[in-house]
């Protein structure tokens, strides 16, 4: 009902700016040519025009700057953190380990931010419990040190994922696990023969040669061990941050039920961080085992703040090793002896957690929740698509083209980001180094580089492991010396979120236009 009365609201708006715009009511003083915004309202219906009027009131400070990097941090809005500043110079918060009154505020906020998310992402409370970290970074981290790893155990994970997600595998690896990077055409293979076969035999006849090999030595001795349950995990984002890909829900419970190999219980790790901020995310229909979320990618504040959503039933398979205070009823100082709490969300959440940061959460939710996350992605998507199609028609005096995008050749982008380098005349690369500084010379918030995503810069620019491996000696992070021997080490991302414009889209073609089209 609520999307119902937004979309009759944007079209009110929508038609009121076309009449305002007929009747030259609206000046020029914005820099916006009119006929092309109307042009750009009649192509791009996903587009809501209300965000101009919230943007240009709420984003003050980017009032002479142009914000395009909005996968690299959402922006948090001025009445956002007025409210939350009222919140805290009205209410008294305490300890949540205390049992004074501010305490019990606290603790009562606590589990409203718990009740906020789990009724965001429609999440059953009776299967799932949430826990507090400090970013999707710490859930990932959370899941590879506690996942109950065997011998004949398999961590496999999408090419294209995050370092953090990466990173699990020296997690998998210390336990004498395997780990597999697999593409997103040899997950759809993969999971087509094991529903052909419903799990009763292996997939070594259609992966290429190494894989096969390793595949079938891992199997074997999985068969070999009957006496214990191995437990698998395969880990993917929802949507990636290189180039904003949405990968298919479907497979969690895909692979939860055929799995990708046999003799294996399998869990599904879902990354939401980039899918979040912009997308309709339930969790009772894509129940995967783990989700981790990162609130200031979502609304901008607070940072440091984050959660791992977890299934009741697999929390009770981690192996816990560490434990903190508020994480255990009672503990000895002489003897090797603790009784932790049992609920997940008390059991994992070590030390104090960030109680000031957690009641400001409903502020966040509250922006998101005024447009809707379905009316957000058509939005984003819209900017997206206006972009990737003005950069594409952009071609130099020697008729060749500007720009080459990074991305699947067959879905334009549709997820608010846009991965691109930039082309001479001749078809050589702009190094993303001088771009970046270019555009930061003219108030334009991109990012360059590999954005964490080591599998999106190998697949997408062809770099070996000799090149990345060269490449590090010289350079101190992913967003370093844009090239190796004249071949790019990185690229251009403009990515867009719910405060976005037409004319910060417009700003970024321009940009474009202005400084690379010879």
């Amino acid at each position: 009902m609520r999307y119902k009365k937004l979309s009759f609201r944007y079209l009110f708006f929508s038609l009121s700016l076309i009449v305002l715009f007929s009747e030259g009511f609206i000046s020029n003083s914005t820099g916006i040519d009119k006929k092309l915004y109307k042009d750009f309202m009649q192509k791009y219906s996903g587009y809501n025009p209300e965000v101009e009027d919230i943007a240009s009131r709420e984003l003050e400070r980017f009032s002479s700057h142009t914000y395009a990097d909005n996968a690299g941090a959402g922006l948090y809005q001025k009445s956002q953190i007025t409210e939350i500043h009222d919140d805290l110079i009205r209410n008294a918060y305490g300890n949540v380990h205390s049992r004074n009154p501010s305490a019990r505020l606290t603790d009562k906020r606590l589990n409203e931010a718990r009740d906020l998310i789990y009724k965001f992402f429609n999440i059953d409370k009776s299967i799932y419990s949430i826990i507090f970290t400090s970013g999707a970074t710490s859930g990932l981290k959370l899941v590879g040190e506690n996942f109950p790893w065997t011998l004949e155990s398999k961590y496999f994970y999408l090419r294209i994922n995050h370092n953090s997600v990466l990173g699990i595998r020296e997690y998998a690896t210390n336990n004498g696990v395997d780990f597999r990077a697999l593409s997103y055409d040899e997950i759809e293979k993969i999971l087509k023969k094991q529903k052909e076969t419903k799990g009763n035999k292996r997939f070594q006849n259609f992966c290429n040669d190494n894989m096969c090999e390793n595949l079938d030595y891992i199997n074997r001795q999985s068969m070999n061990s009957k006496s214990h349950k191995t437990y698998c995990l395969f880990a993917f984002p929802a949507k990636d941050n290189f180039v904003g890909q949405k990968y298919p829900l479907v497979w969690i419970k895909d692979i939860q039920e055929y799995g990708l190999s046999d003799d294996c219980v399998w869990r599904v790790l879902l990354d939401a961080a980039a899918f979040a901020p912009t997308e309709p995310l339930d969790i009772t229909e894509y129940p995967a085992d783990f989700v981790v979320i990162s609130f200031y990618k979502m609304f901008g504040y607070p940072t440091g703040l984050g959660v791992l959503i977890i299934r009741n039933n697999d929390a009770q398979l981690f192996n816990k090793v560490y434990f903190g205070g508020g994480a255990v009823i009672m503990a000895s100082c002489d003897s090797r002896w603790c009784k932790m709490k049992e609920t997940p969300s008390m059991k994992f959440e070590d030390g104090t957690v960030s109680f000031l940061n957690i009641a400001s959460l409903k502020y966040g939710f509250k922006r998101l929740e005024y447009f809707g996350m379905k009316n957000i992605s058509n939005h984003i998507a819209a900017l997206s698509m206006y972009v990737y199609e003005e950069l594409s028609s952009l071609t130099h005096f020697s008729g060749k083209p500007v720009v080459i995008f990074y991305g699947r050749k067959d879905l334009p982008p549709n997820g608010g980001i846009v991965n691109f380098n930039i082309l001479r005349p001749d078809g050589s690369i702009v190094n993303f180094g001088q771009v970046e500084h270019m555009a930061s010379e003219n108030h334009i918030h991109l990012r360059t580089g590999c954005f964490c995503n080591p599998g999106g810069c190998q697949d997408f620019l062809n770099l070996s492991l000799e090149e990345i491996q060269l490449a590090s000696e010289i350079r101190d992070s992913c967003s370093d010396l844009g090239q190796l021997n004249n071949k790019p080490l990185g690229s251009v991302r403009i990515s867009f979120g719910y405060l976005s414009t037409y004319k910060d889209a417009k700003n970024v073609v321009n940009f474009i236009k202005k400084y690379f089209v010879l």
